[in-house]
């Protein structure tokens, strides 16, 4: 277990089955290093740049990623939850074998641009002004999420769930939606694009 301000473990490269608590890292580099199995609490990595490492089954909760660098990161099978997760440009991440879920998050300003992530969990998150331009959503779990101003253009969300999420704006006419799961009254909104006038 390395706690709060340790920075030795800043020389080593390969980590597994590590618990790391409280580590103050804004402005650190952890590039070129590999974490296997390893949890994350109350981590801060402001403005870190984490570019070029490698996090396969890990966990993070209640960590601070605001202004994170993650070039080529290697995200296998790693689980956010209750994260602060600001200006992150997710599309510059290696894709192999890429696989994330987020859970009570606050994702905010994030660039998810032409992404696969199929199936991908962000239950019950405040995402906020992200941009899944060209991302495929395929079955992706949105439920009890807010999404206010994130845009969603040329995206699949072919059988997406959205119930119970709110504040989406999604035209029908630019995106796939076939099979994709809403619940009303919040789904009204998907008639904004045929400019039809409802009335009791």
């Amino acid at each position: 277990m390395i706690k709060e301000n340790s920075k030795d473990f800043l020389k080593n490269d390969s980590f597994d089955s590590e618990e790391f608590i409280s580590l103050k890292l804004s402005g650190q580099k952890l590039i070129s290093k590999s974490f296997y199995q390893c949890q994350f609490k109350s981590c801060d990595f402001t403005g870190g740049n984490l570019s070029d490492t490698l996090f396969s089954d890990c966990f993070f909760e209640s960590a601070n990623f605001s202004l994170t660098k993650i070039h080529q990161t290697k995200f296998q099978t790693v689980h956010f939850k209750d994260c602060k997760i600001s200006g992150v440009n997710f599309s510059e991440v290696n894709t192999l074998l890429l696989k994330v879920r987020f859970e009570d998050c606050l994702i905010s300003d994030c660039n998810f641009t032409a992404l696969t992530l199929p199936e991908t969990e962000f239950r019950n998150c405040r995402i906020h002004n992200c941009d899944f331009y060209q991302a495929n959503l395929s079955g992706t779990d949105f439920t009890g999420s807010d999404l206010r101003d994130t845009i969603f253009e040329d995206t699949d969300l072919t059988k997406a769930d959205f119930r119970n999420a709110r504040n989406y704006a999604i035209n029908p006419l630019t995106n796939k939606i076939k099979k994709a799961r809403f619940s009303l009254p919040e789904a009204m909104v998907l008639l904004n694009a045929f400019e039809i006038n409802l009335e009791d």
